[in-house]
């Protein structure tokens, strides 16, 4: 009996540099293993293939759509952008036959499209972040744009058969705010791949003898606070902070440091992830946060930073806080006052933490994307009804991921 055909939309890929693109390609990989998979994929805004489809295996067809460039920084051109490339994407994916789809966001529009223009009879949605509940509400127009956005993602969401979210969270609000059965909804958590993992657990840690080393490898953009860290080390001299990624909000961040003359902060434009890993083996300490706002994401660095036993900043409330909260080796701020962030600091020098051994032995354990991924396969045969072919592609691979 020939394998079912599952299609993958999601604006991120590799080589995009970035948690989603990851994720999206280890799930992808694992799916693989028991169906024939489609991703149809963007690349990055402004970037030429020369091969627009490559198979990767048998089984596994990414298909590239080209994106021109275009600003982020403007609301209704980003979404303008969002929605034509959506389009685009279900078009295209439409043409290969599928028995099921799997939509992945943050594209806030594609949800909807997919709901209403996809020819696949079963569909799934992976709510990676639930964008809609981010969008700002500071003005009447704002909060006008808010409410339609999220009735509109609120009523597509009603014609998936199944919505993935990635962590309790995300489930709790969608329950408490549409009509969502719980039934219908699954948690797949972020996690961190099994070669990352390997290297970030077993790396060699060299931390400068006479420079506190604060690190922090990720997006630069308006969800996070970086201006109240700042603050609070510019004038600890014997403290360097790395700042490593790009976001919407690197350059203010960097014209902040030239403007204040602040000689111990570095801000450094995005990396390949081999070679954020020097940065790792150097650091004391690792710093996260997460506007108020986002109460209710866990940002897949997280699992990273606990990947390697370093102890951990956190600023911030919510999800991420309460999920930090259960290990060992972190250190959370619930204000966003530069003085408490300070006093933090220097108790964290004070105390001088070595590297968490059970931190790095629970993500190991219980965060493996390659072993999270294994549920979608469930999910889909769930879905699927594979009786039959269960025994030959299904069971196989999931009795031999079990953790």
């Amino acid at each position: 009996m020939p394998r079912k055909v599952i299609n993958i939309i999601t604006p991120h890929y590799t080589p995009e540099i970035t948690a989603a693109a990851h994720r999206l390609e280890v799930a992808a990989k694992t799916l693989s293993r028991a169906y024939k998979v489609n991703v149809f994929t963007l690349t990055e805004r402004g970037s030429k293939l020369k091969n627009h489809q490559i198979k990767c295996d048998e089984n596994l067809t990414v298909n590239y759509l080209s994106v021109r460039s275009y600003s982020k920084s403007i609301f209704f051109i980003r979404a303008l952008f969002e929605w034509w490339y959506s389009l685009r994407l279900v078009r295209q994916s439409n043409k290969v036959k599928a028995d099921l789809v799997i939509v992945s966001v943050p594209f806030i529009f594609l949800l909807p499209v997919v709901a209403r223009y996809c020819n696949a009879r079963k569909k799934i949605a992976d709510v990676r972040d639930l964008v809609w509940h981010y969008l700002p509400a500071n003005t009447l127009l704002e909060t006008f744009v808010k409410a339609s956005l999220t009735l509109r993602m609120h009523r597509s969401l009603y014609k998936f058969d199944s919505i993935t979210v990635t962590n309790e969270a995300e489930k709790r609000w969608l329950l408490s705010n549409t009509k969502l059965s719980e039934e219908k909804l699954k948690v797949i958590p972020n996690g961190v791949g099994a070669d990352k993992f390997l290297k970030l657990s077993q790396m060699k840690h060299v931390p400068h003898t006479n420079k506190f080393s604060i690190t922090y490898i990720g997006n630069i953009g308006s969800s996070q606070h970086f201006f109240s860290l700042i603050d609070a080390v510019k004038d600890m001299l014997d403290v360097r902070l790395n700042l490593i990624g790009d976001g919407n909000e690197w350059k203010n961040v960097e014209k902040y440091i030239a403007n204040n003359n602040i000689r111990n902060v570095f801000i450094h434009s995005k990396k390949h992830w081999i070679h954020t890993l020097p940065f790792y083996q150097t650091s004391n300490l690792l710093f996260a946060s997460l506007k108020e706002e986002y109460d209710t994401a866990i940002p897949s660095k997280l699992y990273e930073y606990l990947a390697t036993g370093l102890p951990i900043l956190y600023l911030g409330n919510g999800a991420a806080t309460n999920f930090l909260g259960t290990y060992k080796n972190t250190y959370l701020v619930l204000s966003y006052e530069t003085r408490y962030i300070e006093k933090m600091i220097w108790n964290i020098k004070r105390l001088a933490p070595a590297r968490s051994t059970n931190n790095i032995q629970t993500i190991g354990k219980l965060f493996l994307r390659e072993k999270l991924s294994t549920r979608f396969i469930e999910l889909a045969a769930g879905l699927l009804n594979e009786k039959n072919l269960s025994n030959l592609f299904v069971e196989d691979i999931l009795l031999s991921t079990e953790f």
